[in-house]
């Protein structure tokens, strides 16, 4: 039994990574000069996934790496045991290995069924 030629193919996990990391980055308020920089370096840390983690070049580099934490361990953990308790690890991380702001933001937009939606297709849409 194939896959239907019309079924929807999942997202690779670094496009789910980047969808994600780019929804946080858009709910922050950081200066549209540094955007491209920070989806640069999300992209760059991203492909460096499995590597040896290299120190923060900068501070744009430094908020790539948080919100990278907060999207790594919400897809982790919703591939897992779905969307109710990637939120729930989220929460709980919040403050301890997960920056607080961020993890708010992310909770907002998790909070929309759209958003998990969106990431299980292979359409980008906008939640």
């Amino acid at each position: 039994t194939g896959k239907s030629a019309d079924a929807p193919h999942a997202l690779t996990r670094e496009a789910r990574l980047s969808w994600i990391g780019s929804k946080l980055a858009q709910l922050i308020d950081i200066e549209a000069d540094r955007l491209d920089d920070l989806h640069h370096r999300m992209w760059m840390r991203i492909l460096q996934s499995g590597l040896e983690p290299a120190a923060p070049r900068n501070e744009t580099d430094q908020l790539a790496i948080h919100i990278l934490a907060v999207a790594t361990l919400a897809d982790d953990v919703a591939t897992k045991d779905g969307p109710q308790t990637a939120m729930a690890a989220v929460m709980h991380a919040s403050g301890d290995s997960l920056e607080p702001l961020l993890a708010e933001k992310f909770l907002r937009l998790a909070s929309s069924p759209i958003f998990w939606l969106a990431l299980r297709s292979d359409k980008m849409v906008d939640a």
